[in-house]
This record gives C-alpha cells, structure tokens and sequence, in this order.
C-alpha cells in the first residue's frame, strides 16, 4: 500500500478558521459545521449559539459562510444568511456579543523543490469498508514527506496528534500532542507506533506499542477511529451517533443467578431507563453494561464492537454517575472540576485548554451561576449535574447514572431527567437506573427488570401500561411482587413488543474467555501523586471545623498535661529528690495523645471517599500515588501537632537528665511522640480502608485509644503475658512509651510497684535500645501503609474474568 504523491500544490486558497482557543485550517473541497453540539466539527459554546449554527463550505466562487441557527449570525454588527470570505472576516454567533469566529482565506503557496510531498484526502461523506464497523468518515486532508533522495528509499512516516504541527490533527483532549506515527514498512506495508501517549494507541481494540495495519484495521486514538482503504485514510470520530446491544446477559454470584438473559437494542442519540422492584438486578445490570463487572454469558456491543473484547479502548467513551456523589463538597464546582480535568487529561494538555473544557461543561449543564459556589451549598439536583458535569470532561459517548434522582423532591428530579434528555439530545446514549417513575415519558425506552434478573417489558414508556394492563407504574410494581408465579420474560418473548422492540439475538455471539486489565494511567504516577496532593490541602483547608479541629487539638492536650499535678516534669532526678510529680504519668498521657491524634486525623480519610477513589481508579488513577498522597499530607498534619504537643507540653518544666542518642532528652521526647503519631495515623489510615460507613469511624477511635492506653505497657505488666506481649508488638504506643521510659530512665525490677517490678529490656537507657524502638515505629507505619493498599484493592471496581 502507498499514498499518491502530489506533483503539483492546488490552484485555490484555503480557510484559517480561529475560534474558542482553537486553530482550523480547510483545504478546498472540505467543508466545517459549527455550532454547540458536541458532534459539530467545530463546538462553540453560549447561551444563544445552535447545535448546528454554521456552515463553511468551499465554492467555485470561493469560501462561503452559511448561517443555519435559530438566533442569528453576525458579521459587521449586521446579521447575515451566507456571506463569501473574500478578505478577514469576524463572524459573532448568536447576537452582536456572541462566541467570535474569525476566518481568511490564504493564498496557495508554490510547491517548493526537492521531496514530493503524499497527501491523504478523505473525501466528505465517504464510507469506511473496515468490515462495517466505523459509520461515519471526516473529510481529511495531511502531508507526510516521502524523501527519494540517496540510493535507499527513508521510511515515510504520518505523525498523528492534538498539536497542529501533526500530519493529522485529532481535536481530542484525550489525545497526546504528538500521539502516533503511521509508518511504512521496507514491504509497503504499514505500522503504527505510539509515541509514548498516557491514554494508548489501540488495533482493534488492543493497546499496541507497535502493530501493523492492514486494511481491515482499526486505528482508535482518544475518540477517533482511523482505517487505511486504498490509499486513503480514513477517519471517524466518535460523537455516541451509534447503536448500544445487549444480548443475553447472564451473571452469576455463587450459586445465585443475578440476571438471566437480558437483553435489548438502543438506538443513537437516546435515553434508557432501567427500573425494577428492589432486587432486580438494576445495579448488577448497570456494571455489566459499562464492563466493570463482565457478565458471565452474553454480549454487549457498542457500535458493533464487543465491550468486553476492546474494553480497554472503549472504556474511554463511557462515563459512570454512581449513586453517591463523587464530589469533594468542601471545593467549589470550578475547583472540583479543575481537579478532575488534571486527572483525567494527559500532561500535555494546557490549562488554558483544560480550563476551556471545564466552562464548557459548566456551560453545557447549566452551572454558571453556581460554578464558584461550594459544592456543599448547592441542591441536589445541582450537586447531581456536577457529578455529570465530572465525566462529560472526557467527552463519553456512553454516559450511565445509577440513581441519579434518589432523595430528590419532584421538581428537581423533572429537572435531572430533563437535562439527562438533553443530553441524550446532543449526542450521546444515556442509561439511568432509577426509582422515581413520575418523569419516565422524557426517555426514550424503558427496561423493566422482574425479580430474578429477567426483563419484564422493553420498549417506549407509553406502552408499558397497556402492556400490563394498569393504570399506573405503582400497580405495575404491584403486579410484579404479587404475580411472581408468572414467567414475566417468556410472556414478553411472545410479545408483538418483542419482535418489534428487540428481535432476534444474535445467536452466533457468545463470550470466551477474556479478563480485563487495568486502567491506563492519564499521566505519570509523579503527576497524581502532586495533584492528588494539592487537592487533598484544598480540601482540609476548606472544611474549617476540620481545620479548627486539627490546630485546637494538641494545644488542648498540651493545656491537659499542664493540668496534671506535680512539678517534676520527664526527671527522674527531680522526682528522686522529692519534688512533687510523676514523669512516667506524664510520658503515658503525651504518648497517648500523641496516638489519639494520629489516629483522629486518619480514621474517616479513605472511607468518606470511597465512591470518589472507585471511580478515579476505574479512570486510571495509581493506587500508590492516592495512597502516597494520602500519607504525605497527614504526616505533614500529624507531625506538626506532635511537634506542637511535645514543646508545647514540655515548656516550663525539667526536661529529661539525660539523653541517649540525639544530645537533648526534649528533642528525643518530641522524636518519639512524632513516631507515634505517624505510626498512629497509618492505623487509622488502614481502619479508613477496612470499614464500609463512615460513622463506624468514630467508634472504633474510642476502641484504639483504648487499646494504645493499656497496651503501652505504661499501667499492666505486659511482657510477660503470651497473649499481650505480642498483641502489643503492633500497639504505637507500646513503642512509643518505651523511646521516652528509654530516654528518661525508667527504673524496674523486683521491689518497684507495678509494672516496674519486672525489668522491661525495651525501656534501657541506651542508644541501640532507642533505636529498635524507633525502627520498631517506622516498621509499624510500612506495615500499615501495605496493610491499607490491600485493602484498597476491596473497594476498587470489579473486572474479572468472564467464564465460558
């Protein structure tokens, strides 16, 4: 295969179009369509553009400009139908103070000398022969040098990418700026070779580094799928004009069948409601679709592609709304978006060009007026659209909320199904699970679940009830529980709605053997880890009775220590000489404390983002930058409210007599209630993970500190007990008591009260015996900090395998 090369440069002009940031050039044949939609070649986004607003298109007479909105169009103040671009033209869309459109037409330039030039052309309207699977082409028009000079021929090669200094420009945020190269091979043939892109070059659904392409490849980069036929290639950009299957879903947990059979047709541009009596499968249904968790029989097709099969490429184009928010409602809309955008988009991507994105979002949903209110403030119908607003950043073609409109009042759920209508609209399919039965005349079909996983009714919302025979979808609901003798699935198999709705399944496709693999990294680990950072400081900052919380707590705890009578501070000699006090009654509450805090910081960190981690992870997100960056800002926390603890409580009092290690007993004091503190908050960290509700946290605080105040060794003789001596080993206090009885010299053995009778060897007032300790303390936090990775692998999205 090879390209035509071009002898001769063309005799006509072409268009540079600049608009919204953006930079388009038009070759003479090739025409633009304009307007808000996302599926327009070029989007411009305002209150008063159209979905489809302009057309520029290339005439024998030259470049015309054809208004095609509702509102208007306007160049020179003065509204217009169709205007030819004969010199700089500055075109305003919608009113007089609309999105600007700027256009000039430029001379062709003569061909220069030397290496011929190939061009790729895909004629407008142009249909792909990729065995049928791409259903759209853009006309395309990119140069790659063919050098023919020297003895060996040098390899051509295209460069795909977002910049416009490519050979093919993808108008993708998804996409790198210089994504992939198209290269020949020494045999004619073609390879393509990723060029190191954080979101993946794919061949027919596999993520390549390198792979040849033939003519029944396909090409996907971000949203845009690319075949070679002949020597053209061509081009589709997926806009979710496309048609969605399932096909005989079944999923399995044990011995227990969750669905059986399910399965139905979508058409492009529509909106799906699943609903169904509480057990029906709905949620089961919905992982299914979007591949989080595959079914274990079946098919689900996506513009004739197998989800399950190229489900690293596709995953892309799908968008998930859970339940519960996965917001942080301390940020702002703007902000929470911002940080979504940088963790979702690729390094290379600009803010400026991020920050468009984000506007056009916030355009698109309606949250203007709240984009710089917080998150917690809005309603919930609000708070719903910037959830959605959080995955229409990436553009999916798919988008499935679970619940969307659950605790809402009447109107606010009108007012959700109603922009989910919208959105459908504009150019994606959208499936919502849902409850709420009043707003179900806005979707297009409905998907009716019976117990036990089986579809009852699939089909236009209208009919359901002549269906069944009911007067409304609360008798619907009835019916189902009370007739659970009748095979609901089989009637409806019979049904003239079956045959209309949903046909024949495709018998010939059924699943083998396929696991998915993890999410594509957006960026480097280095990168979420430093964005995950700086949100999480947004977020503690913003919340001010947390903020509050944190700095008020060591300075009550210094104030609790100063209340504790005597005056003999951490000196064994002071008390020897009579002075009234305790040192080891002080050393017990600072390390207490020391463990209370730590473990008060961390103890709700994982838990209360559950929702939020499951989906950033299903995007692509590290489990090791979330948990570094989770470890790093609470050290810094923790560590500086037991510095403040140690000095603060100290201050005024004998320190210890003498040191062992680092030359001051006060800095080693302050070194171990630091020890302590970290240790403490990496347990709290692990708890985080471990427990399903939040408000189980602040039960278990009260547990640990418990446990770190009687296993510290400090009150119960415990090393000689078998049970609690090794139950202590894993307690930071046990440790962290024993640094301080290390540094001021703790006296036991046999004549001492309890529990200094027995001679302890971790209190010696020595250097090696300070250290085990101390090591003892690091171990305790990298144990912590593995045991709460494992278990963040719990509650991250299932993709297992699918079984034959």
């Amino acid at each position: 295969m090879a390209f035509d090369p071009v002898r001769a440069a063309p005799v006509a002009s072409s268009l540079e179009i600049r608009a919204g940031g953006r930079h388009r050039t038009l070759h003479p044949g090739e025409s633009l369509v304009v307007g808000r939609d996302e599926a327009s070649d070029l989007q411009l986004v305002g209150p008063r553009v159209s979905r489809e607003h302009l057309l520029i298109r290339s005439t024998p007479a030259g470049w015309q400009i054809v208004d095609r909105s509702r509102n208007g169009s306007f160049a020179g103040g003065r509204p217009f139908r169709e205007i030819t671009v004969s010199g700089p033209v500055t075109v305003r869309l919608g009113d007089a103070a609309g999105p600007e459109l700027h256009a000039v037409a430029v001379p062709p330039r003569p061909a220069p000398p030397g290496p011929e030039r190939a061009t790729v052309t895909v004629p407008a309207a142009a249909r792909s022969s990729a065995q049928g699977r791409l259903s759209a082409v853009h006309r395309l028009a990119v140069t790659a040098d063919l050098p023919r000079s020297g003895p060996e021929p040098v390899t051509p090669r295209v460069r795909i990418g977002r910049a416009d200094d490519n050979d093919v420009v993808v108008h993708d945020l998804l996409v790198s700026r210089h994504h992939a190269d198209l290269v020949r091979r020494p045999d004619g043939g073609w390879d393509i070779v990723d060029l190191g892109s954080p979101n993946g070059t794919f061949v027919d659904g596999a993520r390549v580094r390198r792979a040849p392409v033939g003519p029944a490849s396909v090409v996907g980069i971000g949203h845009a799928l690319f075949h070679l036929d002949g020597d053209r290639l061509v081009e589709h950009v997926d806009t979710g004009d496309i048609g969605f299957r399932a096909d005989g879903l079944v999923v399995r947990e044990g011995d227990k069948t969750l669905l059986s059979g399910v399965g139905f047709s979508l058409g492009s541009r529509s909106l799906l409601a699943v609903v169904g009596p509480s057990g029906a499968g709905k949620s089961t249904l919905l992982r299914a679709l979007t591949g989080f968790r595959p079914a274990d029989e079946g098919v689900v097709e996506y513009a004739g592609r197998d989800l399950y099969t190229d489900y690293d490429e596709l995953r892309q184009r799908i968008g998930l709304v859970p339940q519960d928010d996965i917001l942080h409602p301390q940020l702002t809309v703007r902000r929470a978006l911002a940080y979504a955008a940088r963790l979702r988009f690729p390094t290379d991507v600009a803010a400026a060009d991020r920050d468009r994105r984000i506007e056009e979002v916030i355009g698109e949903l309606g949250l203007t007026g709240q984009a710089d209110q917080r998150i917690d403030c809005l309603s919930g119908g609000q708070r719903k659209r910037t959830s959605v607003a959080l995955e229409l950043l990436t553009r999916p073609s798919l988008l499935f909320l679970d619940e969307p409109t659950s605790g809402l009042d009447p109107g606010l759920d009108k007012s959700v199904m109603h922009t989910l209508r919208g959105l459908a609209d504009d150019g994606r399919t959208v499936v919502v699970v849902t409850h709420n039965v009043a707003n179900l005349d806005v979707c297009d079909r409905l998907l009716l679940l019976a117990p036990g996983g089986t579809v009852a009714y699939f089909g236009p919302p209208q009919e359901a009830l002549t269906y069944f025979g009911v007067t409304d979808f609360a008798d619907l609901f009835l019916l189902l529980d009370r007739e659970k003798h009748v095979d609901w699935a089989d009637r409806y198999r019979r049904s003239p709605q079956w045959a209309r709705y949903v046909g024949a399944p495709d018998a010939q496709r059924r699943p083998g053997v396929h696991a998915t693999a993890p999410a594509p990294r957006q960026q480097p680990v280095l990168t979420q880890f430093a964005v995950l950072c700086r949100r999480y400081l947004a977020v503690v900052l913003a919340d001010r009775q947390y903020t509050i919380f944190m700095a008020a707590l060591p300075l009550l705890l210094a104030a609790l220590t100063h209340a504790l009578p005597g005056d003999t501070g951490l000196s064994q000699a002071a008390q020897a000489r009579g002075t009234p006090g305790n040192p080891n009654s002080l050393l017990l509450v600072f390390v207490v404390g020391a463990a209370l805090m730590g473990s008060a910081a961390a103890i709700r960190e994982v838990v209360k983002e559950r929702e939020i981690y499951r989906r950033e992870r299903a995007i692509g997100l590290s489990r090791g930058a979330y948990l570094a960056s989770k470890l790093t800002v609470l050290l810094a926390i923790t560590g500086v409210q037991a510095v403040l603890l140690g000095v603060l409580g100290m201050i005024g009092r004998p320190a210890p007599d003498e040191a062992v290690l680092l030359g001051s007993g006060a800095v080693e004091i302050v070194v171990a209630l630091l020890g302590v503190t970290v240790a403490s908050m990496a347990l709290g960290l692990a708890v985080s993970a471990a427990i399903t509700n939040a408000d189980r946290g602040m039960p278990l605080l009260v547990l640990l500190a418990m446990l770190q105040f009687i296993l510290s060794s400090a009150l119960l003789q415990i090393q000689s007990s078998p049970v609690l001596a090794q139950l202590s080993w894993l307690v930071p206090a046990r440790w962290g008591f024993a640094m301080g009885a290390s540094t001021i010299g703790i006296p036991s053995g046999p004549g001492l009260p309890t529990p200094y009778r027995e001679h302890d060897p971790l209190w010696d007032h020595d250097a090696a015996t300070w250290l085990l300790d101390f090591g003892a303390l690091v171990g305790l936090t990298v144990l912590f900090a593995l045991l709460t990775a494992v278990l963040l692998r719990r509650i991250e999205p299932i993709r297992s395998g699918r079984r034959r």
